[in-house]
């Protein structure tokens, strides 16, 4: 399970960390000469997007991580909790 949890939170701060060198690209303008017209119109609306989706994933990072990490066993067909497998 920590296994899955450190695997898990470096994802995550992969993801974010690439989500920011976005945002810094775009507000900073590096290489804007090469951009197709549709980012430089709505440059603006992305980075926002791009803001709002880091701190979203910061806020649910403990979440998504205990999810990942510790997952609940649910019955379901086939499956009876009070007699095991099958039964």
């Amino acid at each position: 399970m920590n296994r899955i949890a450190r695997m898990t939170e470096e994802g995550l701060v992969s993801l974010i960390t690439f989500l920011l060198a976005l945002i810094l690209i775009l507000v900073f303008k590096v290489g804007d000469f090469l951009w197709p017209a549709w980012i430089i119109e709505y440059q603006n609306q992305i980075t926002g997007v791009l803001a709002f989706l880091v701190v979203i994933l910061i806020l649910l990072s403990p979440i998504i991580i205990e999810f990942n990490s510790n997952p609940r066993p649910l019955s379901g067909p086939g499956k009876d909790p009070r007699s095991g497998w099958g039964s």
